[in-house]
């Protein structure tokens, strides 16, 4: 038979420091006691006729998200609508509608006063009638009887008759020596007598198991503190609850980052290369004749010798002389991600990849439903991504939001597991610069360190809100300040499209004559046309994309006002882009001219839909003709 113990309510100062963290915020009491207990009793007798159904509905709606799939309540109905079953069920099928999945059985009260409804004044039609209407939608039902009068064998078969139970106390065990069976659950509150209660209902399921069709599914126990509920626990033999100590509370968010992924990639088809400092090189050449281009990504053995991503092929040589080179292969980079991802999505409730070597997942149902240790989790994902892919690394922040989880994911490379709890997730961030939060580039970071002397990630959260957004806007400004704050609700979400399309390639030197750039961005229209093409994608914008010398970025874009699906409409808009560029004058090369000066070009294509979703919106039905 299994037990759901817990207690009645959770909303008591008495047991801040017994139950919950001191520091923990009232607002998150039920999440920390559903990861405790499976249980929890709510009176609602007291609740007047005032309360607004959709009031009662948000409050529903909260409780189920924030507890886990597993927990349970049970709800005593209000007083006021006990005696009249149209406004029972209207409670139940408008109020308590979003937390019925979880509801193991409502409470209904008998009326106080013994004269006004007794079993032989209106009782029994009282009783026949409530109960049809909760089993009619879909509630189980157990009666708590406030006099004498009610425990008889009379109400105990019209209970038997319904499946419906009693709810059993030190009140009415004077009635009765051992709880009456008249349903497939029982329902316990213990005031005291524990050991009495347990060894009465130990001995009622003996007496039952013999009996075809009278076991019990489940018994309910109901005490009023977490330390009685571990006694009853204890006195079933079974494992007590910890608490006082920190449970995870909100969503479990983990970002992967593979590591060094392409550099990780050659060595997957080169193992000889492991343990040596080698790099991926964006260039046109072939591997045996790497002679230009820029790094893209290079082996950690590298970076001891200072090459760093974006250098030039001629520092990183200078540096480090003996590393080798290997031209970027896109496409087998892409198969390995995409194996990876395949992988990471047996592990995610919802997985979102950011790039081709990170991905966001949202765990929190998985973690949940098996009670895993989330580090444990997270180290698994980690040892399955080594073992399958022969050594392949990965970094792994965990957080209750995506930002910080982000963050967490770059704090320790290679081969890292951060882990920020919910309760030290200001602390961690507060003395970190505000440039580790994505999206704060080097042009906000010294907007905000010169205009408001905000360096770290704490200023930035201690900062008012509405000077943020003065300065940077309401959407910018309210943003970086629940970032800094640790409140941040971005969603995981899984993109089954690509956002854009774009390539890009370093030159050989820097440039600055336009006509120079135009040639090269027109060298790039085949590959990215039939890139759009194989995917079956129809476009609105075209942009360009100039990185300067500096490796600050320009961009320029034109938007059509319809869906393109030719290379024309690429083509034929670079040289107008272009123009909306700085050059020198006399277009000469200056390469010391870091305004005017480029070293990589690129095209992006944006505004996608696939052809076939473009088809199925605008196919018509016969509804569209009605």
């Amino acid at each position: 038979m299994k037990y759901y113990i817990g207690c009645k309510g959770w909303r008591t100062q008495k047991w801040s420091g017994e139950l919950f963290p001191h520091d923990l915020d009232p607002k998150d009491h039920l999440t920390y006691y559903s990861k405790v207990f499976d249980l929890v009793e709510v009176d609602l007798s007291n609740r007047t006729a005032s309360y607004k159904t959709y009031d009662d509905r948000l409050l529903f709606k909260k409780w189920m998200t924030n507890t886990p799939p597993n927990f349970r309540f049970t709800i005593k109905l209000p007083r006021h609508i006990i005696e009249d079953k149209y406004k029972i069920g209207n409670f139940l099928e408008q109020e308590l509608a979003p937390l019925e999945q979880k509801v193991l059985t409502v409470i209904i009260e008998s009326p106080t006063h013994p004269t006004k409804l007794t079993l032989a004044n209106g009782g029994r039609e009282w009783l026949d009638d409530i109960i049809r209407t909760c089993t009619y939608h879909g509630y189980s039902v157990a009666f708590e009887f406030n006099h004498s009068s009610w425990f008889q064998d009379l109400t105990y078969n019209l209970l038997h008759k319904h499946k419906a139970a009693i709810v059993w106390s030190n009140f009415n065990s004077r009635y009765c020596n051992s709880p009456i069976i008249t349903a497939d659950f029982l329902y316990l509150r213990i005031h005291g007598n524990e050991r009495k209660w347990i060894e009465k209902v130990k001995e009622k399921e003996r007496e039952l198991n013999g009996i075809v069709g009278k076991g019990l599914d489940f018994a309910i126990v109901v005490v009023d503190n977490p330390a009685k509920a571990n006694h009853i626990l204890e006195l079933l033999h079974l494992p007590p609850k910890k608490y006082g100590h920190i449970q995870w509370i909100g969503k479990v968010i983990m970002h992967v980052d593979l590591d060094s992924f392409f550099p990780s990639c050659e060595e997957l088809r080169d193992p000889t290369l492991k343990a040596k400092p080698h790099a991926v090189i964006m260039t046109d050449e072939t591997k045996d004749n790497i002679t230009k281009g820029a790094v893209a990504s290079c082996s950690y053995e590298a970076r001891k010798y200072g090459v760093r991503s974006g250098m030039s092929l001629f520092t990183a040589k200078q540096l480090c002389p003996q590393l080798i080179l290997n031209p970027v292969d896109k496409s087998y980079y892409q198969q390995i991600s995409g194996k990876v991802m395949s992988l990471l999505e047996g592990y995610a409730d919802v997985l979102e990849q950011a790039s081709i070597d990170e991905a966001y997942l949202d765990c929190t149902k998985k973690i949940v439903s098996t009670q895993v240790d989330i580090r444990q989790y997270a180290t698994k994902i980690k040892d399955t991504i080594r073992q399958q892919y022969e050594g392949l690394l990965s970094s792994i922040g965990v957080a209750p939001t995506k930002s910080a989880a982000k963050i967490a994911s770059d704090f320790k490379k290679p081969d890292g597991l951060t882990i920020i709890y919910p309760d030290q997730l200001q602390k961690f961030l507060e003395s970190l610069e505000v440039d580790r939060i994505a999206g704060i580039g080097t042009k906000t970071r010294q907007a905000l360190k010169d205009e408001m002397r905000i360096e770290t990630i704490g200023q930035l959260a201690n900062c008012d809100v509405q000077k943020l957004m003065d300065r940077f806007g309401k959407k910018i400004g309210v943003w970086m300040w629940q970032v800094a704050n640790g409140r941040d609700s971005d969603f995981v979400v899984p993109r089954g499209d690509n956002i854009s399309i774009s390539t890009e390639q370093t030159l050989d030197r820097v440039i600055s004559d336009k006509n120079k750039i135009l040639e090269y961005l027109n060298g790039l229209v085949d590959e990215v046309y039939e890139r759009v093409r194989r995917q079956r994608y129809e476009f609105r914008t075209v942009g360009v994309k100039l990185v300067r010398s500096d490796f600050s970025i320009e961009t320029r874009e034109v938007s059509f006002s319809n869906s393109r699906n030719d290379r024309d409409s690429i083509a034929l808009v670079l040289e107008g882009l272009v123009d909306r560029f700085s050059f020198n004058s006399n277009n000469n090369n200056n390469n010391n001219n870091a305004t005017t000066a480029y070293r990589k070009v690129g095209i992006k294509i944006s505004n996608l839909i696939r052809v076939e979703k473009k088809k199925l919106a605008e196919q018509k039905t016969l509804l569209d003709y009605l």
